[in-house]
């Protein structure tokens, strides 16, 4: 798992304000819309012939309507002095089939099947570090917001060619989410109607969760544990050397509950952590400016 060959990978670059990368990913599910992957590209040509060249990989949250709102990070950043790469991830807006043009396609499934798409999208995120290094990037940062959060933590404990990592009001232990998020009630709706989990089968696997962590050496291992644990980004934290993370966590937010932040931000070792007095959503509406301030003076620091 998370070890799809990429040699193949041909990304064709198409002029525009911003650029257009796009590419099939090596990760197939048959379905033209999804395996098409395409990323939004903001190149900052002064740092490109410098020795101190910056690359920052940007990844969105959940939605299936519109994303321009996280453009204001990519572009953001750019002006700072960073190249942006901004990832349409699979399943997500156009990378959608026709079939199933609308609900939350990423969420749906049974774990074993949910496992497969954590993975194609930290896949597709490790084909563009590939371009970046081609390109003549000295450094690679990679920032999520929620659920981009948790892609993010997942590729850097995947790739160490990802110098730092911020993870915008996301969390880990899918224990806390599944069943106090209001983000997941399409989860518990399923497990209700399949009789697939519950609170109590739930509680019940994840008592072995610390332990399975301290198991966890390469990827090889992963087969071996369960399948929910295999996209859990606390699960792979262990993996990230706390300094090169920054965490935002709102204080009052529903889709990621407080024990799934403080859950990741504990087992990345504590990583310098900023609260927002805010929610989820409204993270971003009232305090995208600070969290760009300090996501800029974070990814300046040697």
């Amino acid at each position: 798992m998370y070890d799809c060959s990429r040699s193949e990978v041909i990304i064709e670059e198409k002029n525009g304000d911003p650029k257009e990368l796009s590419f099939i990913s090596p990760l197939r599910t048959g379905v033209r819309e999804i395996d098409s992957a395409t990323a939004f590209f903001y190149p900052f040509e002064e740092t490109l012939t410098g020795a101190s060249s910056t690359a920052v990989i940007f990844l969105h949250g959940l939605g299936d309507r519109n994303f321009n709102h996280y453009k204001y990070y990519a572009q953001g950043l750019n002006e700072a002095g960073f190249s942006v790469i901004f990832p349409v991830l699979p399943y997500f807006y156009h990378r959608r089939s026709a079939e199933k043009p609308h609900g939350n396609t990423f969420l749906s499934g049974s774990s074993d099947v949910i496992e497969k798409k954590f993975e194609h999208a930290v896949t597709d995120v490790r084909c563009l570090i590939d371009f970046c290094k081609k390109k003549g990037f000295q450094r690679i940062h990679c920032m999520g917001i929620s659920f981009g959060g948790m892609i993010a933590c997942l590729s850097m404990a995947q790739d160490p060619r990802i110098d730092r990592g911020i993870f915008v009001v996301t969390g880990g232990n899918f224990e806390h989410i599944t069943w106090n998020s209001i983000a997941t009630k399409v989860f518990r709706v399923r497990y209700e109607e399949d009789g697939s989990c519950s609170p109590e089968r739930c509680r019940s696997l994840h008592t072995d969760f610390s332990a399975s962590i301290m198991k966890l050496r390469n990827p090889a291992d992963l087969e071996s544990f369960p399948s929910c644990f295999r996209y859990d980004p606390s699960f792979f934290a262990g993996l990230i050397n706390r300094d090169r993370v920054m965490m935002f966590t709102a204080k009052m937010d529903p889709f990621i509950p407080r024990r799934s932040s403080d859950d990741l931000w504990a087992r990345l070792g504590k990583p310098k952590r900023i609260f927002l007095p805010a929610g989820h959503i409204t993270s971003h509406l009232f305090f995208k400016r600070k969290i760009l301030s300090k996501s800029i003076l974070f990814f300046q620091n040697p």
